[in-house]
């Protein structure tokens, strides 16, 4: 998932860098084995994926094998450099098997390799739930963040250019009061901006996309993003309007490309968050 955008899943796109998780064998295993969790670009559907048509939709509607959410693109000339969300953590269903998911901002990746993002993981490894946050840049391996979150916590998310090519990613938990976060150098194409649901790819030996974790829904309120120069941000707190730029709207798809395995809503009313749902029904917009 490190590469140009493609409709399927290649091994450039296959990568075996990321987050390493511990993965039963099955029920009664004796022994863990470990897989590599890795988040990143848009996969997008094949031309003629049948996107659900009759849905009404904030941005421009489009169709990915990994993520759900909204990206947007900006007008000529101008570049991201911000991006933030407000979530909860959901709550993963447990049961038998193993299955992941992702709630990140990030900047880039949706038409280019390049993308700098962190978040939180929501995983179920064979009845037991894991959560852990983590940042990540493109093509190098994720980096988990010493932070304890748990369902339920209020968390903020944020990834800024504090100054030409260092970025700060920083999880903060707004319900512990803890926070943990990483700085590094890193060449962004500043191409676009997201807030995204997302299964990621998991290798273990061999890599393929994970099975999407069931969750309660994620909420992203408020979300907001930047165009203002490396430095202090000059927050755009509307991030389902953008001004000048485009706005998709992604549901995603199996790995088949034949249904829809998780919807985002329309905007909220004030226009800065929204919910995804798992399934093809499209969720309402959360209340302001």
């Amino acid at each position: 998932m490190k590469r140009r955008l493609l409709t399927g899943l290649t091994s450039a796109a296959l990568c075996c860098s990321g987050l390493l998780v511990a993965v039963s064998a099955g029920p009664g295993a004796q022994a863990l084995t470990t897989a590599t969790a890795t988040r990143g670009r848009l996969l997008r559907v094949a031309p003629g994926s049948p996107v659900p048509p009759s849905r009404s939709n904030t941005g421009t509607l489009i169709g990915s094998t990994n993520w759900s959410g909204y990206a947007q693109t900006p007008p000529t000339a101008t570049s991201y450099h911000a991006v933030k969300a407000k979530f909860v953590v959901p709550t993963v269903t447990t049961g038998p098997g193993n299955q992941f998911s992702s709630d990140w901002v990030g900047i880039g990746g949706f038409n280019t390799g390049d993308l700098v993002q962190d978040g939180i993981e929501a995983d179920n490894l064979n009845g037991t739930a894991r959560y852990q946050a983590w940042t990540e840049i493109l093509p190098a391996s994720a980096v988990p963040l010493s932070l304890t979150i748990k369902p339920g916590d209020v968390i903020k998310a944020i990834v800024k250019e504090t100054a030409a090519n260092t970025w700060l990613m920083q999880v903060q938990d707004l319900t512990t009061g803890a926070s943990a976060s990483r700085t590094v150098t890193y060449a962004s194409s500043h191409s676009s901006a997201e807030v995204i649901h997302e299964r990621p790819v998991i290798c273990n030996p061999g890599c393929s996309l994970a099975k999407l974790a069931q969750t309660t829904n994620p909420v992203y309120d408020p979300a907001a993003f930047s165009t203002a120069p490396p430095g202090p941000p000059s927050w755009h707190k509307y991030f389902l309007t953008p001004a000048g730029a485009t706005l998709y709207d992604i549901a995603m798809f199996n790995n088949a490309q034949t249904a829809v395995i998780a919807t985002p809503s329309n905007a909220d009313a004030d226009l800065d968050g929204f919910q995804v749902a798992d399934g093809h029904t499209q969720p309402p917009p959360p209340p302001s």
